[in-house]
């Protein structure tokens, strides 16, 4: 029997200082606060948000793409801008 273990979830930790970093300081919206923004946002395994947030590789036509698809709260639509301003600006960069 493979033990279980239950990590506590940390989704409203990280809205929080999402929203901070945008808010108080644009020039803090570098590759740190778009891989937090990415691994928020991501539809899953295997998406090019996902292996942006968990490995820093940026697949920018991939991740655009799947940027243009989401749909999220009023609120998060900063979120959205700022990770696609990011993609963006690094676009042929390597992370």
């Amino acid at each position: 029997m493979t033990p279980t273990i239950i990590t506590p979830d940390q989704t409203d930790k990280a809205r929080q200082i999402i929203t901070l970093m945008i808010a108080l300081d644009p020039e803090a919206q570098g590759h740190t606060l778009a891989r937090l923004v990415a691994a928020t946002l991501h539809g899953g395994p295997g998406t090019a948000l996902e292996r942006f947030a968990s490995s820093g590789t940026l697949e920018s036509e991939a991740a655009l793409a799947e940027l243009n698809e989401l749909r999220v709260p009023l609120e998060q639509e900063d979120w959205i801008d700022t990770l696609g301003r990011y993609i963006l600006l690094n676009a042929g960069a390597r992370s």
